[in-house]
């Protein structure tokens, strides 16, 4: 492989099988081509593997290709044809393309890196997380998106600075100019505006910047390399700080290859040994210079690295959602060479100018040839892009398709046996990278942890993107799961009944414990019966029973000191309406019976029974018969009654009528040919239908089955 990659490339490359293709074309006519289009798609060679080119124009890659790794190159647009192993695209990839791709293909692009590519998404990106770590993301020269930012930085001049202003996709210069004045700037057309770094460092007088070569060879997680060689691209006009008469030297103030190359003053390279001669020079030559004027350029180069790796953590969540291969286990489909822009000041502090998603591989000079033909090299060795990998990786696709065929359903593995397969695929690339890295250095993975950067990224992708709402949901649910189910008594509980189950299961609970609430006295009384031997009243509840927590709620919680004011109560009854005017039914029964045994309870009715009544009397400023009262209708159509039972309804229905005086109007319940048992509740009508007499107005009321535990009577609540 070293004899192969020192085969000498002169900046010109041909391929015989292009042309070849070519005059087959002009002589075969269009169904004779596609038809061997499809053969072709429908082949698979094991000799060589297919490198598809159409979509580059550089004949470094090309040679790189065809001269050293052997490749069979491909001319046909891979978007069309699928039969290629790897792929070399100067253009931006959608992620429709990546879903098509197979497990062994890869291509030089990953879909989603116009958030670092374009001026303005890096500019966004880059803001977001400073203003989260302002001492952090310093890296770079402050910026504002223009017009959406327009008055923000109209603001920052009158102090005598001067702003570089870019169009938000551009390369090579293009539309780059300064300016010292707002009158220069039109508000309406769309700019990235940056700080202008006034003190650069200087060799031989002259403003330079670096291009560094970054390769990132896995999104999730994130895989970074640095290349240990890049170039230095210098000014061909004597730097001076800006004024208002040097702004439109573009050769003096701006670093860019192709526009100072037609500079008369520009001296090209002539000799890749001699990398330190001319207006290019190679990166290694530079910090050579730096370290003999004993500049600390390692300080430098690790300041360099960690600007890298921040820029990458503010993006990681964008390219980890276009990343769409999730049976890529081994995240090595896609990779990227960026060429990052670095511009040094004079106190040795790097600045991030621009990220370039497809960096220029122009060889117009034997220092581009030497540089370029190793970093495209040593990028397909790194990736591990041979015959034996995609062999290996098609053989395991046979073993689960067989799988399939056999047990007739997909595997699907958990989430656990996931993570170790991605650990054992890691285990596999790092043994690999680390013999096969070339001049590659791995930059991250490093020991600095880069989490807080990473968790921020996200947070702020989700805010943008709205994925946080559902997770939002999720984790308030989970919290309340998790919460204690009893709270201190200074603050009510709570009570949500949603559905008709959960609101039987309340009303249960309601009689069989403190549904009524006795005094002191009276406890005492009943304590001191009971010592002497005498039997207990029938309707008097000796004893609580245990009701599960979900499914009690006492009765405070309905009283008028629970809430804040009347209002609020009124408010709250309202949107509990359904489940108090049941309960005030159940009271009121209950109530009626023990003024039928006792005269005592008939003084404490008016504390038994619900606040919603009076409270409402109260606020709207009515009588209090006006006030809801309840009307119950026999159906006698299926029930047959006898003589002795009418008799006796008859007999009920005279002491209700005497009792009716003592009771407050709002809690009135007329039966008609009813006997009753204990607890009020009724022993032989089955259905009853349960209305309001005298409903507010716009008050609606679900018609709601209701199932009393006592002798399992039905009510329809109307």
């Amino acid at each position: 492989m070293k004899q192969e990659k020192e085969i000498i490339f002169n900046g010109d490359f041909e391929d015989s099988e292009e042309e070849d293709d070519d005059q087959s074309q002009d002589q075969e006519s269009d169904e004779e081509l596609n038809k061997k289009k499809k053969k072709k798609s429908l082949q698979n060679t094991n000799k060589n593997l297919i490198m598809n080119v159409s979509d580059t124009q550089y004949p470094v890659v090309k040679f790189v290709g065809k001269m050293i790794y052997k490749f069979k190159l491909q001319y046909v647009p891979y978007q069309e044809v699928n039969n290629w192993d790897f792929c070399w695209t100067d253009n931006a990839v959608l992620p429709e393309t990546l879903a098509k791709m197979q497990s062994h293909q890869k291509i030089n692009h990953f879909p989603g890196m116009y958030s670092l590519a374009r001026k303005n998404h890096l500019g966004k990106n880059l803001n977001k997380m400073q203003k989260q770590f302002p001492d952090d993301y310093d890296f770079y020269p402050r910026t504002w998106m223009l017009p959406s930012e327009y008055n923000d930085f109209k603001q920052q001049f009158g102090k005598a600075k001067t702003f570089i202003l870019k169009p938000e996709a551009s390369c090579q210069g293009k539309g780059i100019f300064l300016t010292r004045s707002i009158e220069s700037v039109n508000p309406t057309e769309h700019y990235v505006a940056q700080r202008y770094i006034h003190k650069p460092l200087l060799i031989d007088g002259l403003k330079f910047d670096l291009r560094m070569y970054v390769l990132i060879c896995g999104c999730d997680p994130l895989r970074i390399y640095l290349y240990k060689e890049g170039l230095a691209r210098f000014a061909t006009q004597t730097y001076i700080v800006p004024n208002t008469n040097n702004l439109d030297d573009v050769c003096m103030h701006l670093t860019n290859y192709a526009i100072n190359k037609d500079n008369p003053n520009f001296i090209f390279n002539s000799d890749e040994k001699k990398m330190d001669v001319g207006h290019k020079r190679s990166m290694s030559s530079v910090f050579q210079l730096l370290r003999d004027q004993n500049q600390n350029v390692d300080q430098l180069l690790e300041d360099i690295k960690d600007l890298i790796i921040k820029t990458f953590c503010s993006v990681q969540p964008i390219l980890q959602q276009h990343y769409t291969q999730v049976d890529n286990y081994a995240n090595n489909m896609c990779f990227e060479i960026l060429g990052f822009d670095i511009l040094i000041d004079s106190s040795l502090k790097p600045y991030l100018l621009e990220v370039n998603h497809t960096p220029s591989f122009t060889t117009d000079t034997p220092l581009d040839q030497y540089i370029k033909k190793n970093l495209i090299a040593d990028t397909i060795t790194l990736m591990n892009i041979n015959l034996k990998t995609k062999n290996e990786v098609i053989l395991q696709k046979k073993d689960e398709m067989q799988r399939r065929v056999l047990t007739g359903k997909k595997t699907k593995l958990s989430n656990e046996e996931k993570k170790q397969i991605k650990l054992q695929c890691q285990r596999q690339r790092d043994e690999y990278e680390l013999q096969n890295k070339g001049n590659y250095e791995l930059i991250y993975p490093c020991s600095k942890s880069y989490e807080e950067y990473l968790q921020h990224s996200l947070k702020l992708y989700e805010e943008w993107t709205g994925a946080n709402i559902r997770r939002n949901q999720k984790k308030e649910s989970v919290q309340l799961s998790q919460e204690p189910q009893i709270k201190s008594q200074s603050q009510p509980k709570k009570i949500i009944l949603e559905k008709r189950s959960t609101l039987y299961k309340h009303v249960q609970s309601r009689i069989n414990t403190n549904l009524f609430p006795t005094s002191k006295n009276e406890q005492n009384k009943g304590d001191e019966i009971i010592q002497e031997g005498e039997e207990q009243p029938p309707n008097q509840i000796d004893t609580i029973p245990e009701v599960d927590n979900d499914n009690f709620f006492p009765y405070e919680d309905y009283q008028q000191q629970s809430l804040e004011s009347i209002k609020d109560l009124c408010s709250y009854t309202e949107k509990r309406g359904r489940e108090l005017q049941i309960l005030d039914l159940i009271q009121y029964r209950k109530a009626d019976n023990r003024l039928n045994n006792s005269h005592i309870q008939q003084q404490n009715i008016q504390s038994i029974l619900s606040p919603l009544s009076s409270i409402k009397g109260v606020l709207q400023g009515i009588a209090i018969k006006n006030v809801k009262q309840f009307a119950i209708r026999k159906n006698n159509k299926n029930v047959k009654c006898s003589s002795k039972q009418m008799n006796e309804s008859e007999h009920d229905k005279q002491q209700e009528n005497s009792s009716k005086n003592q009771i407050i109007p709002s809690q009135q319940i007329y039966q008609q040919g009813n006997a009753q048992g204990m607890n009020g509740a009724y022993l032989k009508p089955k259905v009853f239908s349960l209305k309001l007499s005298h409903p507010p107005k716009g008050y609606k009321l679900q018609s709601l089955p209701l199932l009393i535990q006592q002798n399992y009577t039905k009510f329809r609540y109307e």
